[in-house]
């Protein structure tokens, strides 16, 4: 028989276990999935399976049984083009390039401590304009509740007559008021225009671009002046490829102290080899095409030379594909409130932008999880339907998750529709049986079951 394409995917095993087991997410025994070991796959057919709900974790390729499993894990993806960072997610990016620049004590902490002492001033004040607001419409309410009493029995003549002195009193009230208002706020300096405070702002905007796909090379992203020197290098997830094996060590490193520190993992349950097979064995082919590499990767974040987060990461054909992170919770917990994973999520989508790929895959969605609830907030975002496998926009997804965890979204329009199924032959498939290739169809007639 002849042998196998070299782009061509294999598996190795099935797993189609029914038993539940530990659930990361809600702490449970209720977590049910099914999947496949995979001992070569092409980038093509796991976009396709990206694009019905599968993930993988190292050679391991699942897919959540979402209406039996305690927390369902909704595929969501990102419109890496339209993409516009929030409010919250500028302030991200902007605490991380402060302590760069600045180091321990950023620019930002010392704006922080400015504006605890404004808001502590402005909270007394408003505590005096509260006391002379009530002392004013007390006098106010007096005013006009002796209007009434002495308006009860009078003429038409006397009573417009009052009734302008009523208004007049509403105008003088209405000012005082606004006065009070205005007294709080920082006048506007004259002639300028209003800043519109929700402007939208591309991610170049925020963040250097020098963010392109460059293997093996560090790219920098911090001023000559800064305190501290910030990179950015991308690197094969290959165990027999030199320029990762470089770093290999190091990346282990963070990686345990990550584990141990963050997800309180015994120093047993995360060494050197359930590293590799996690994170650096992929079973994806790498390919290139249009010019770019694909398949699996490290984008590994240096500071003065050393590592402090790697994000994995599938580059597909039409997507980048979020694996995992881990980062060193020391370097990350000098700074006020860096937020690795918003951080590192925004390079991601702007490396997506950069290879010109129209969708950023940030894993599974959890609505019952709220830690994991940050996904949604990368807008615009699709959830995947576990059933009808079309693309839902997220913001018309979410009531209906906070109604009940399983949905199909059938009564929500699709954005996009699903995948359009390959014609093929299942007899033909090839399949190794006790160490032999053969094809499902010669298989079955041979009594396989």
């Amino acid at each position: 028989m002849s042998t196998p394409d070299p782009l061509q995917s294999t598996i190795s095993s099935l797993d189609l276990s029914i038993s539940p087991t530990h659930c990361g997410y809600c702490g449970g025994q209720g977590s049910l999935s099914q999947g496949m070991w995979v001992e070569r796959l092409t980038v093509s057919d796991y976009q396709a399976l990206l694009d019905r709900g599968w993930r993988r974790s190292g050679r391991y390729v699942y897919k959540p049984c979402m209406s039996l499993t305690c927390c369902p894990l909704y595929t969501i993806r990102c419109k890496a083009g339209e993409y516009q960072p929030t409010k919250s997610q500028k302030k991200v990016v902007k605490r991380v390039q402060n302590f760069v620049k600045n180091g321990t004590k950023s620019k930002e902490d010392e704006l922080s401590s400015a504006k605890t002492t404004k808001n502590e001033a402005a909270s007394n004040n408003v505590d005096k304009v509260n006391k002379s607001l009530k002392r004013k419409e007390k006098e106010l309410t007096e005013e006009d509740g002796k209007e009434t009493s002495e308006t009860t029995n009078v003429k038409p003549s006397q009573f417009k007559k009052v009734e302008g002195q009523r208004k007049a009193k509403t105008l003088r009230r209405e000012k005082y008021l606004e006065k009070l208002i205005k007294s709080g706020k920082e006048e506007e300096l004259e002639g300028e225009a209003p800043v519109p405070k929700n402007k939208p702002k591309h991610i170049s905007a925020l963040i250097p671009d020098q963010n392109f796909f460059a293997l093996n090379q560090k790219i920098l992203q911090s001023e000559t002046d800064s305190a501290h020197k910030f990179e950015l290098r991308l690197v094969k997830a290959d165990l027999t490829d030199k320029h990762f094996m470089r770093s290999f060590h190091a990346s282990y490193r963070v990686y345990r102290q990550y584990q141990t520190v963050v997800h309180n993992d015994k120093p047993q349950d995360c060494g050197i080899q359930t590293f590799a097979g996690f994170l650096c064995d992929s079973p994806l082919i790498y390919e290139t095409k249009e010019n770019k590499v694909l398949g699996a990767f490290h984008q590994q974040y240096l500071v003065d030379g050393l590592i402090v987060a790697v994000g994995v990461v599938d580059i597909l054909p039409h997507s980048l594909s979020s694996v995992y992170l881990y980062y060193d919770p020391v370097w990350w917990g000098k700074g006020p409130n860096l937020s690795p994973g918003t951080y590192t999520a925004i390079r991601e989508v702007q490396l997506t932008q950069q290879l010109d790929l129209p969708f950023y895959y940030m894993g599974f969605y959890i609505h019952s999880c709220p830690k994991m609830r940050y996904k949604g907030r990368f807008l615009p975002a699709d959830l995947l339907s576990p059933i009808l496998l079309s693309w839902h926009n997220i913001e018309q997804c979410l009531p209906q998750l906070d109604a009940a965890k399983y949905s199909t979204f059938s009564e929500i329009p699709a954005s996009d529709p699903p995948p359009v199924l390959p014609v093929m032959d299942v007899g033909k498939v090839r399949l190794c049986v006790n160490s032999k290739v053969t094809r499902y169809e010669e298989w079955k007639g041979e009594g396989g079951h």
